[in-house]
C-alpha cells in the first residue's frame, strides 16, 4: 500500500472541494468515466434504515485508473494526465484538464473509494485508492490484484453522505439536470448509456429543437473572442438555464437566462476559451454588481437568445395559422386592408399561438369550443386588450359545458354587453362596500357631507332604489316645486319668483330628491323620493326628525303640491339614532323608522341608518354576487372611489392604495 500527500494547504483543498449544488459533484464523477472513454455509466443511491441517504455509487466501464496515473491524479493539484491530451484513446474530446474534479465528491461525503478496473499486458487487474474528507492532502494507493473479470472501469463510492440532499433524493429531477448539463456532450457523442437510480439520462428524448450560434463576446484582456451558443428547446417544462462553458462544452458556471421566450422550455450553452479563466479568477460570483467583462457576455447571449426565439415564434405562428384556417376555425378568413385591423391580427396570431402552447390539451379539443376561444380572443382584442391575460386565463378554464353555455348567450346577445352588465354589479358591491369604509371605518371623522358624501351618492342615486333618477340635487324647496311641476307637465303654475317656505316661514335645502314615474298603475302619475342626509358623526335626533318632518308638512299642506297623483316619500338618512330618535321610529302598525304616513297614503316619511340603507343595497345583490362566486373587500371598494370620485373622497391618508 501506497500514501500519496498533495504539497498543499488542508484548507486550500477543501474550498476546491467545495460545490453549490451537490449534482456537480456527481456530474464530475460522471465526467471523469466519460474522459475514460466509458459507453455506460450508472448512478447508484443507497439508502439507510431511516430512508436517508447513506451512499452513492457511480460505476463506469471505462478504461479504468492505472497505478502509474495515480501520482498524478492523486498527487498533484492543478495538473491532469488528460492536460496535454487531444482526444481520448476513442477520439473524444476530454473535458477534464486541472486536476480538481476528483475532489468534488468530498462536498457530498466523508470519505471515496475509486475501486478501478485496468488492463495491463492483456490481463485485468484491480487496485483501490481512498481518501478521507478529514484529510483530503493523503490518499492510500491499494496494491494491485489480477482479477477473473474481463471489463475495465472505476466504481466511486462516496460514503458518509453528509446531507439528505433532496436534489439528489428526487432521481426525476436530478436526470433531468444532469441531461441538460451533458446534452452537450451526449449529442456530440450518441450511444453512451448513462443512468441516475434507473432513470435514463438522455436529452435526445424530450429535445425539441436545436440551433448553433456563432457571437463575438470580449475576453479579460478587452479583446474580442470567438463563442458559440448553442440554444436546446426542452418539449417539456424544465427550469430555464444559460451554461457558461469552456471551448469543449464543459459547464463551469451557470445562471437565469433573464429573457422573456413564453412558451418555450431550453437550455443555453455559451462556449468560450476566455470563460475558463474568468472562472478560476472569481468573475462569475453572481452578485449584486456583475464582474464588467462577464456582464457584456451575459448581455451578447441574451441578444443571441432574443433573436433566436422571435425567429422560432414567427416560423410557429405561420405553421399553426395555416393549420387553423384548413381547419375553419381562424377567425379572419380574408387579408385586411385596414392597417389597424391587420396589426390586430398580428397580435391576435401571437395570443393563439400562446393558448396553444400553454394548453396541452388544446389541439385536442372540440372544433367548435376553439372556434368559440379564437372569437373571444378576437372581441377582447377589440373591446379591452389590456385585460386579455385575465380574460383568456378565465375563459380557457371553462368546462366543455359551460363553454358550450357561453357560446349560446353570444349567439344571442355580444361580448361586450355581457361584459357591461356584470360591470354594473361588481362596480355596486365595490361600492356598498366603499359606502361602509366612508361612513363607519377610518374616514368617518373626516367626511364632509355636502362637498363629499353628497356629491358621491348624487351619482349612486341606485343605493337607495333601482327605480329612481335624479330630479333636484341640493336646492330649496322652490327648486323641489318647480321640478315636481316640470314632471307633471303644469309650467303655468310654476313662475320663477315662487317661493316654498317650511312650516316655520324658513327658507329649507333639499339635499336630493328623487322621482318616478308609475305608468302600470295609471297614467301620470309619479312617486318622489327626497333625500335628507346627514354627516356620519351626527346622531339623528329631535331636531334632525323635526327637519324632515317640516318638509314633508310643508308639501302637504301646500295647494302647488298636487298629491291626488302624486306620491311623495321623505327620507332621512344618518349613521346613528339618539334615544328620542329610536323612541320615534317604533310606531305601532309600521315598519322600524316609518314614522308618518298621510291619511290618503299620499306622504310617507322615514327614518333610516346607513346601515339599514346598505343592508338593503347588499340583499338586492345577494343573489348576483353569489352566483359570480365574488369575494369584494375594503380594498376593492376604495379602489372604486379612486377611479369614479377621485376628487369627493376624504384623504385617505396612511390607506395603502390596493394594488
Amino acid at each position: 500500500m501506497q500514501t500519496l500527500e498533495l504539497k498543499v494547504e488542508q484548507d486550500h483543498v477543501e474550498s476546491i472541494a467545495k460545490v453549490r449544488n451537490p449534482i456537480i459533484a456527481i456530474e464530475e464523477l460522471i465526467w471523469n468515466g466519460l474522459d475514460a472513454d466509458a459507453t455506460k455509466i450508472e448512478v447508484k443511491l443507497f439508502l439507510n434504515k431511516l430512508g436517508g441517504l447513506d451512499r452513492i455509487k457511480v460505476i463506469d466501464n471505462g478504461n479504468g485508473i492505472k497505478p502509474d496515473e495515480c501520482d498524478v491524479a492523486f498527487g498533484t493539484l492543478g495538473g491532469s494526465a488528460k492536460k496535454n491530451m487531444t482526444f481520448t484513446p476513442k477520439g473524444r474530446v476530454p473535458h477534464g484538464k486541472f486536476g480538481k474534479g476528483r475532489f468534488r465528491a468530498f462536498g457530498i461525503g466523508t470519505s471515496v473509494t475509486w475501486a478501478s478496473r485496468f488492463k495491463s499486458n492483456g490481463h485485468v487487474s484491480k487496485f483501490e485508492i481512498k481518501g478521507q474528507k478529514s484529510s483530503l492532502k493523503k490518499f492510500s494507493i491499494g496494491d494491485a490484484k489480477e482479477v477473473q473479470r474481463k471489463g475495465t472501469g472505476v466504481e466511486v463510492t462516496v460514503a458518509g453522505v453528509t446531507n439528505n440532499y433532496a436534489s439528489l433524493m428526487n432521481s426525476e429531477e436530478a436526470a433531468e439536470e444532469l441531461s441538460k448539463r451533458l446534452a452537450l456532450y451526449l449529442r456530440k457523442y450518441p450511444g453512451i448509456e448513462i443512468s441516475y437510480d434507473g432513470i435514463r439520462v438522455d436529452p435526445a428524448t424530450v429535445e425539441d429543437h436545436c440551433e448553433d450560434y456563432s457571437i463575438t463576446v470580449t475576453d479579460k484582456d478587452g479583446a474580442d473572442a470567438g463563442a458559440e451558443l448553442t440554444i436546446i428547446e426542452w418539449k417539456k417544462p424544465t427550469d430555464r438555464a444559460l451554461y457558461f462553458c469552456d471551448d469543449k462544452g464543459f459547464a463551469l458556471e451557470e445562471c437565469a437566462p433573464g429573457i422573456k421566450a413564453p412558451g418555450f422550455h431550453f437550455t443555453a450553452y455559451l462556449k468560450s476559451d476566455a470563460i475558463p479563466e474568468l472562472v478560476d479568477e472569481g468573475a462569475f460570483a453572481f452578485e449584486d454588481q456583475l464582474h464588467p467583462v462577464v456582464a457584456g457576455i451575459v448581455n451578447s447571449a441574451k441578444d443571441a437568445l432574443r433573436q433566436h426565439f422571435r425567429a422560432r415564434e414567427a416560423s410557429r405562428a405561420d405553421d399553426l395559422v395555416a393549420l387553423w384556417k384548413e381547419e375553419d376555425i381562424y377567425p379572419y378568413q380574408a387579408v385586411e386592408q385596414d392597417p389597424v385591423t391587420s396589426i390586430e391580427r398580428e397580435v391576435f396570431d401571437v395570443c393563439a399561438v400562446k393558448v396553444h402552447e400553454y394548453l396541452p390539451n388544446f389541439p385536442k379539443t372540440d372544433p367548435k369550443n376553439k372556434k368559440l376561444t379564437f372569437r373571444l380572443i378576437r372581441e377582447a382584442l377589440e373591446s379591452s386588450p389590456d385585460s386579455l391575460q385575465t380574460i383568456l386565463h378565465q375563459v380557457l378554464e371553462l368546462s366543455p359545458e359551460h363553454q358550450d353555455h357561453l357560446a349560446k348567450i353570444l349567439n344571442r346577445t355580444h361580448l361586450g354587453a355581457v361584459i357591461n352588465a356584470t360591470k354594473t354589479v361588481v362596480d355596486r358591491l365595490d361600492f356598498i362596500s366603499s359606502l361602509d369604509s366612508l361612513l363607519f371605518g377610518d374616514f368617518k371623522e373626516t367626511l364632509l357631507e355636502r362637498k363629499q358624501l353628497h356629491r358621491i351618492l348624487a351619482e349612486e342615486l341606485w343605493i337607495f332604489g333601482e327605480q329612481y333618477i335624479l330630479g333636484v340635487d341640493d336646492e330649496r324647496l322652490s327648486s323641489v316645486l318647480r321640478k315636481h311641476i316640470e314632471i307633471l307637465g303644469r309650467d303655468d303654475i310654476a313662475p320663477e319668483d315662487t317661493e316654498v317656505t317650511d312650516l316655520d316661514g324658513k327658507h329649507r335645502v333639499v339635499d336630493l330628491m328623487l322621482y318616478r314615474q308609475i305608468p302600470q298603475l295609471q297614467p301620470n302619475h309619479f312617486e318622489h323620493l327626497v333625500v335628507e342626509l346627514k354627516r356620519p358623526k351626527c346622531k339623528l335626533g329631535q331636531d334632525e326628525i323635526s327637519q324632515i318632518e317640516k318638509y314633508a308638512f310643508s308639501v302637504a299642506e301646500d295647494e302647488r303640491f298636487n298629491t291626488s297623483n302624486t306620491k311623495w316619500t321623505f327620507v332621512l338618512i344618518g349613521n346613528e339614532l339618539t334615544k328620542f330618535g329610536q323612541s320615534k321610529c317604533r310606531v305601532q302598525g309600521r315598519d322600524f323608522g316609518h314614522i308618518h304616513v298621510s291619511d290618503d297614503g299620499a306622504v310617507n316619511i322615514y327614518v333610516k341608518t346607513w346601515s339599514t340603507v346598505i343592508a338593503e343595497a347588499e340583499w338586492r345583490y345577494k343573489f348576483f354576487k353569489e352566483k359570480l362566486e365574488l369575494e369584494v373587500t375594503t380594498a376593492d371598494g376604495l379602489s372604486y372611489l379612486r377611479e369614479n370620485h377621485p376628487n369627493r373622497i376624504p384623504d385617505l391618508g396612511g390607506v395603502k392604495s390596493p394594488d
